[in-house]
């Protein structure tokens, strides 16, 4: 059985791939539902020196996290510091970098301001590499979602006002800037690494790194995760959606625009679950999931309207 599988397994025991380098497993760090893709775990050497190790399924995905992290150093931008490869085990070793965003900001609450601009800091940074003017991309969430749309029932519409303007917004002249970035930049997946003369952020997650990424976008579905620090922190969490609200509200209406796609990337994640739910006669559950999609839906289409016809002026 492949390593991969055997730590996926959850009718086994927790099986660490890594004892026999001389490494010792201090804790899972990713969710176990993405364990099918991925293993992060924070580990040890023989002189308790902390690591992070990354263990992929795909090849691909493993020779992906070289390729990225590899040109970030070479342009000279803040990534976690390769130690060690175990090619056969598709597994990359780097130095332990940062505290996870969420556990920062709960020990150092009167920093939340200077992590969340150091959090738009880093992802304007990353995004402005490549940065140009580029038609329309609709996020791979967004179409996936409108993709499903067609499997639920009549009375069960998802995104009917996004999925009819979409296909306008790519067929128009309208421009946005796109650039490298993260496809997935929930709260989870940043660090803070803090000196005594500044706070930096970065992410440590890869998986979905590519050059069509709108600054705003990414900022919109970094608010939405939010959600999930509330079940931690309620204060501390709408304070930081307050603060990251405030960083939109001077933008023009492209960046507005990109915002709230980006919060409405987030909430698609639930399209699986109104699925399977609404199947089996009832979306209880998630109703007040399903009445934020439908308000965001809503704001989109007003916001895409507003550019449709400032393009047409």
């Amino acid at each position: 059985m492949d390593k991969m599988e055997i730590l996926a397994n959850s009718t086994l025991q927790l099986v660490f791939p890594l004892e026999g380098y001389g490494y010792f497993l201090k804790e899972v760090l990713n969710n176990k539902n993405r364990w099918h893709t991925k293993i992060v775990c924070s580990i040890l050497n023989g002189d308790s020196r902390q690591y992070v190790s990354t263990t992929y399924a795909k090849l691909d995905d493993y020779l992906r996290l070289l390729e990225i992290t590899t040109y970030l150093k070479c342009i000279n931008k803040i990534c976690p510091e390769i130690t060690m490869i175990y090619p056969k085990d598709k597994t990359v070793i780097c130095d332990y970098i940062g505290e996870f965003l969420s556990d920062y900001l709960l020990n150092n609450p009167s920093d939340i301001i200077m992590s969340l601009t150091s959090v738009y800091s880093y992802l304007r940074d990353i995004n402005s590499i490549n940065l140009d003017y580029k038609e329309f991309l609709a996020p791979a969430n967004i179409k996936a979602s409108l993709q499903l749309s067609k499997e639920f029932s009549e009375d069960f519409e998802f995104l009917p006002k996004v999925r009819a303007i979409i296909d306008k917004l790519e067929k128009s002249n309208i421009k946005f800037i796109y650039g490298c970035g993260i496809e997935d930049p929930h709260i989870w997946n940043f660090r803070i690494v803090r000196s005594e003369s500044k706070i930096e952020a970065l992410t440590t997650d890869f998986d979905y790194f590519c050059d069509t990424v709108n600054c705003f976008w990414e900022l919109g579905y970094l608010y939405a995760t939010i959600r999930w620090f509330k079940k931690t922190s309620s204060p501390l969490a709408s304070q930081a959606e307050k603060f990251l609200l405030s960083l939109v509200e001077n933008q023009n209406l492209k960046g507005k625009f990109m915002f709230w796609l980006g919060v409405l990337s987030s909430y698609c994640g639930y399209k699986d679950s109104l699925l399977n739910f609404k199947i089996n006669g009832s979306i209880d559950r998630l109703k007040e999931q399903y009445r934020i999609i439908k308000q965001l839906d809503d704001k989109i289409y007003y916001l895409a309207i507003r550019l449709l016809k400032e393009d047409a002026s």
